[in-house]
């Protein structure tokens, strides 16, 4: 579905006990450096070809992002933060926190960029087959934009799949091996940003 507007996903192998990542400098590995489990899976008389382990999913979230800057009808929302100023006596959105108010005071002169986004990341286990004795069986790690409105922000039109991480049993130790391409992703986008049309401003 994704693949003709250019929004594919890459596949990255990865040890059978999570601890680490064929990627980047361990690309070309045959064994995990940590627990010196074998990459491949053991061969049979049936499969003569090397089945991985587990493979993570990664969907690129840049692109995406760059998509929200080209839509006349979303742009305008993307500076929704800098342009409101109301505080509610309830917190609808994470802009009327002490947190999101810190982090402006730490990093002023990213907030004085109003087209600078801000994310929140979160992730939950599931088991697809519906089966309540096993245990869960893939964690999407999901990203939504801040700068949007409340009725936008959390919308299923703007969470954004980031990864598919495959069966753990336990993730809670692991989590962060496994989403290290979201974080250099995340870190390019911080240190650089991509050249992006805002087709509001041409």
């Amino acid at each position: 579905m994704m693949k003709p507007l250019s929004l594919g996903y890459r596949k990255i192998y990865m040890s059978s006990n999570f601890c680490m990542l064929y990627y980047l400098k361990n690309a070309e590995l045959t064994e995990c450096k940590t627990c010196e489990h074998s990459r491949y899976k053991p061969m049979t008389d049936r499969e003569m070809t090397l089945v991985v382990h587990r493979k993570l999913r990664c969907f690129s979230f840049t692109p995406k992002l760059q998509r929200l800057f080209m839509s006349l009808k979303i742009v305008k929302h993307m500076i929704w933060h800098q342009s409101n100023d109301v505080m509610d006596e309830v917190m609808v959105h994470p802009f009327y926190g002490g947190d999101w108010k810190h982090f402006n005071n730490v990093h002023p002169q990213f907030s004085l960029k109003i087209r600078n986004v801000c994310l929140g990341l979160y992730s939950n286990g599931f088991n697809p087959f519906r089966s309540f004795f096993a245990p869960n069986s893939c964690w999407p790690v999901i990203l939504t934009i801040y700068n949007l409105p409340p009725g936008m922000c959390m919308s299923p039109n703007f969470m954004f799949l980031s990864m598919v991480i495959p069966d753990p049993n336990s993730l809670s130790q692991n989590i962060d091996v496994c989403i290290q391409p979201l974080i250099d992703e995340l870190k390019q986008l911080w240190s650089s940003g991509p050249l992006t049309y805002d087709i509001s401003r041409k």
